[in-house]
């Protein structure tokens, strides 16, 4: 009997051993697998890890060549797609797949895991910021940045041919429209000073004929005309003398009539109520002298001045 149950305490105790080798070898095989899954997990990660260096390169490329662009482009389209790239630019190149990979026992990463995959394992950010950017040439780069400005600069100043062509057409419409209206005012003033002008002559010639038209028999009647084509200095010294006047012409029994050969007027002493009238002027005289129609030719300065809305003479100066 004791023999018996010390053969069965030996059995015993050789079958905790069984159990226990039992035991290592499956927990070998779960660190075995384990540590496959990792290095796969890991060739995922170098391989996701390259990608975000092809792309990081590709970005850099991508930028490269939208600056090469931007030379021919305005300065806001280049600002514009430098902003879009940087939007462009990837935050978290890691799949979600890989980000919820679930968290690995300590204990087993220290077998699972081997160090190369340790060392290859990085960060998207790390990946990126890993990669190495060749140096750019800072005078390309303030070329590059210069060019879309003077490129802009260029367009504001030289205008478009069609705003040239405009602004011209609207200054010879201007022009034009300035010259009519010129002309317009111009033939008014012009044609009102003729009329102006043809009033005083026309009074002017009235007044000479008046003045050298005289008959003995109507000698009062023809000094009384004369009066009243008078005004200012020249009719009242001319009503101071009309009785001498009247027995001049009666005693001589003159007869003479006038008319008047040309007339001008001086423009540059015109005004809206008097001007200055050149006369040439020819009467012929039948007297108690003995003259018969004898032709008696003068020249005279008629001052001719608006007299209740009359023209009349003012001035009257004979020339020799």
């Amino acid at each position: 009997m004791v023999s018996g149950g010390a053969r069965q305490n030996v059995a015993d105790t050789k079958l905790v051993p069984v159990s226990e080798n039992d035991d290592t070898l499956q927990t070998a095989a779960e660190m075995r697998s384990l540590a496959d899954q990792a290095e796969a997990e890991a060739a995922e990660a170098e391989a996701l890890a390259a990608a975000a260096r092809a792309r990081a390169r590709a970005i850099q490329l991508r930028r490269e060549a939208e600056v090469a662009e931007a030379k021919d482009q305005p300065v806001k389209e280049a600002v514009t797609q430098e902003a879009a790239a940087e939007e462009a630019r990837p935050t978290d190149l890691v799949p979600a797949e890989v980000q919820d990979t679930p968290e690995i026992a300590p204990e087993v990463a220290e077998y699972a895991v081997a160090p190369d995959a340790v060392e290859t394992e990085e960060s998207p950010d790390e990946a990126i910021e890993g990669t190495e950017e060749p140096d750019a040439d800072p005078s390309a780069i303030d070329d590059a940045e210069e060019e879309p400005e003077r490129s802009r600069l260029s367009r504001l100043r030289r205008p478009r041919w069609s705003t040239v062509a405009a602004t011209v057409a609207v200054v010879v419409i201007l022009a034009a429209l300035a010259g009519s209206v010129y002309m317009v005012l111009d033939h008014r003033h012009a044609t009102e000073q003729r009329r102006r002008a043809a009033e005083f002559a026309a009074a002017a010639r009235q007044g000479v004929v008046t003045l050298t038209s005289l008959d003995f028999e109507h000698a009062k009647e023809g000094v009384q005309n004369i009066i009243e084509v008078s005004t200012g200095s020249f009719k009242d010294d001319f009503v101071k003398m009309a009785d001498d006047f009247t027995k001049v012409v009666q005693e001589s029994k003159v007869i003479s009539q006038g008319s008047v050969q040309a007339d001008a007027v001086d423009l540059n002493s015109m005004t809206d109520n008097s001007a200055v009238v050149l006369i040439a002027s020819t009467s012929e005289v039948t007297n108690a002298a003995g003259a018969k129609q004898d032709p008696r030719k003068y020249r005279l300065i008629v001052t001719v001045a608006r007299d209740g809305g009359q023209l009349k003479l003012s001035k009257v100066e004979f020339l020799p």
